[in-house]
């Protein structure tokens, strides 16, 4: 075939292919739901009862790691028995041996949660589909949580342990003494990062033989042939336990918490995702033998208007049944007919190779060729307050900042307009009383949920009168909805580009 024939091919070839398997459409509840009173209401109850269940789960995961006499193993596993238990309460009765296990080993944590904050549970039935979107949810926050953070906190301590913030002011620019200050530090925090092992450590001072002890104590788990930064990013569960300690550490000498263990502490509510299974259990209350006797879009077409632009394919991509909502406004997603079905298995667990080899595959210096081979680049600088650097093959260049989107999305304006509310409802006053959520003491943790509680009905109160914006940005009274606003796009010569 010729060269020039055979180019044409694979340029038709990469235009057939689609470019984007997913997409995300906003709209207004309003226009997104029918005028259904039953149907709506049955959604805003099942949203509320979602948002409650993330909201305890996640201080009740808490509760049971402070309070277990030694550091427990947190999986998918509990989490999930924590969601049914929190549910059901003693009614949850698992079939599966390793289910009852995690039943009878979590029971008493839960109840004791419960008990200290009056908690009754929901009894949500049908919860299976819920709970596991829960599940993958938490655990995603918990995973990216010390991905994101378990080194730079860790390096922090050190800097904040050797004082180096205050040495920097002390030494002269360029000084000898300043030179040798910094090439001490990089030897010691080689040592603490277990980058070399010294034959000696008598040359260390107390101070530094201290923390070097203390570092010992958070067991951080060790790779013989890859950076901690890699084994972090490649199994950030196996460091958890470590960076709890870790924030452990910071409380102890002083220094400003960081908060562990994400929790769920808003009164706004968050967006719930509504697939086919939970439209026909939650909204329709119908039998999945009695949803299966008609099409799955005759189901969307009872609560939903499917006229409505949000639902409309696009570029080969379609609705098939999934949106997430809070009640004010919806994310309508579309699915390519190529892509993988949500939530596909793959043939097994991933040996640590791979999981090693698709983190390594992230990064800059193994896409160099594909880089430069590439017609359209974008790139994220995160020492600079561009958003997206934008440069196609003609040298256009767009950047967007944090700052034009604070702007679009009036961001500032609405949270100065929050503040003053809360100042003048005294909102602000209640909430400065309520300990901090950061504590990895049990006593300090327990007097936080006692005193979170004691105002809960008077700043729910609050928040569920709030106004917002829904999802095309407009002025909104949201009840108990939360505050969502479209998402913002970038119009540049490579395209639209969601941010």
């Amino acid at each position: 075939m010729p060269p020039k024939k055979k180019q044409k091919l694979e340029r038709l070839e990469k235009l057939d292919k689609p470019t984007c398997l997913h997409t995300c459409n906003k709209t207004s509840f309003t226009k997104a739901f029918l005028p259904n009173e039953t149907y709506r209401q049955r959604l805003l109850d099942y949203i509320a009862i979602i948002h409650q269940l993330a909201d305890h789960a996640s201080h009740a995961l808490k509760f049971y790691i402070l309070y277990a006499p030694t550091f427990p193993t947190v999986n998918e596993d509990t989490i999930e028995a924590i969601l049914y238990l929190l549910n059901k309460g003693e009614a949850w009765h698992p079939r599966k041996e390793a289910k009852k296990a995690w039943r009878d080993c979590l029971l008493p944590y839960v109840q004791r949660y419960c008990q200290i904050i009056g908690f009754v549970h929901p009894n949500l039935r049908g919860e299976q589909q819920s709970v596991n979107y829960l599940t993958a949810s938490m655990m995603t926050n918990l995973k990216v949580n010390v991905q994101e953070h378990f080194m730079t906190m860790l390096l922090r301590y050190i800097n904040l342990r050797l004082d180096v913030k205050g040495q920097k002011q002390r030494l002269p620019l360029k000084s000898d003494a300043r030179n040798a200050f910094f090439a001490r530090l990089r030897y010691l925090k080689s040592i603490f990062l277990f980058d070399i092992v010294p034959e000696s450590l008598d040359d260390l001072t107390a101070e530094e033989s201290e923390l070097l002890e203390e570092i010992w104590s958070l067991n951080i788990p060790l790779s013989d042939d890859q950076p901690l930064a890699y084994s972090v990013a490649v199994d950030p569960l196996a460091f958890f336990p470590a960076y709890c300690k870790l924030s452990g550490l910071y409380e102890r000498h002083g220094f400003h918490q960081f908060s562990a263990i994400p929790l769920r502490r808003s009164l706004i509510q968050s967006h719930v995702r509504i697939d086919t299974i939970i439209l026909y259990s939650h909204l329709l209350c119908i039998t999945r033998r009695e949803a299966e006797t008609v099409e799955k879009v005759d189901l969307w077409l009872r609560v939903c208007n499917l006229r409505n632009k949000a639902f409309r394919s696009r570029r080969g991509m379609q609705f098939e049944g999934s949106v997430t909502t809070d009640g004010t406004s919806v994310s309508v997603y579309l699915k390519h007919p190529e892509a993988d079905k949500y939530g596909k298995r793959s043939g097994g667990k991933k040996s640590a190779n791979t999981t090693e080899a698709e983190v390594k595959a992230q990064y800059v210096e193994k896409n160099l060729p594909a880089c430069r081979a590439a017609e359209n680049v974008v790139v994220i600088d995160p020492n600079k307050r561009d958003i997206l650097y934008c440069q196609d093959s003609n040298g256009t260049m767009f950047r967007y900042t944090a700052n034009q989107r604070a702007v679009e999305t009036g961001s500032r304006r609405f949270a100065k307009e929050r503040q003053q509310m809360k100042k003048e409802a005294g909102m602000d006053l209640i909430e400065s009383r309520i300990p901090s959520h950061k504590t990895m003491n049990l006593m300090d943790f327990m007097r936080y949920l006692l005193v979170r509680r004691a105002d809960w009905d008077r700043r729910k109160e609050f928040y569920s009168t709030l106004p917002t914006r829904d999802g095309n940005g407009t002025p909104s009274s949201i009840g108990s909805e939360a505050n969502q606003t479209s998402y913002p796009t970038c119009a540049t010569s490579l395209g639209t580009l969601p941010l």
